[in-house]
């Protein structure tokens, strides 16, 4: 299957996704300000991952660093949301609050073991398209020295504010956001809430 075919099946499959608690709708950008506008948030946000991973701190500062980027440039309010899905509604405020609390730390750390084999190796953008009124799908590769490149596709947003906010990073096709919403409310299912946030502290530990 060609690139383009490709491409175009993940568009179909993301729009087809549960939707995203949005803000109001801004004005509306021209097409090739939305696209040229993503397209350069998501080189900068590789750009920034890169400092802050190569540095000469020591890891575990390296990672701190790494999940500041990402917590700048995601959009973590939103996904936390999207990722509890409708558990939230059966959540007391003791609940809410651990989690919102853990959750930044738990999906940045996520990222930081995604993003292992990608930091310091030139990005190219292979295409970008709009997904809906204010979405933009910024599909990147990274060559590697050995083995295929490592595909990963940006879902850019524009909010109210007028900022640019990654509301997903998919990495070799694997959207850690679908993914982990589904594995959640498995786990809530039959474990309960309560086991979820100590499992969510633990590993973001």
């Amino acid at each position: 299957m060609s690139r383009v075919k490709i491409f175009a099946a993940l568009i179909a499959a993301t729009a087809a996704a549960p939707v995203l608690a949005q803000d109001p709708e801004p004005a509306v950008e021209a097409e090739e300000s939305a696209i040229d506008g993503a397209t350069a948030f998501a080189k900068t946000l590789t750009a920034n991952a890169t400092v802050a991973l190569t540095s000469e701190k020591s890891e575990a500062e390296q990672l701190t660093d790494f999940q500041q980027v990402l917590a700048d440039g995601m959009a973590l309010d939103v996904i936390g949301k999207f990722m509890i899905g409708e558990a939230r509604n059966t959540m007391n405020d003791e609940q809410l609050a651990r989690y919102d609390a853990v959750f930044p730390g738990y999906l940045t750390k996520l990222y930081a073991e995604q993003f292992q084999d990608i930091v310091g190796k030139p990005l190219e953008v292979l295409e970008a398209k709009e997904l809906g009124a204010r979405d933009v799908i910024v599909r990147t590769q990274f060559d590697r020295s050995e083995g295929s490149p490592i595909m990963v596709d940006w879902r850019v947003r524009r909010l109210k504010s007028g900022e640019r906010k990654a509301i997903d990073i998919i990495v070799q096709g694997v959207s850690i956001m679908l993914v982990k919403r589904e594995e959640f409310s498995s786990f809530i299912a039959t474990n309960g809430i309560d086991a979820l946030l100590e499992r969510l502290e633990e590993e973001a530990a």
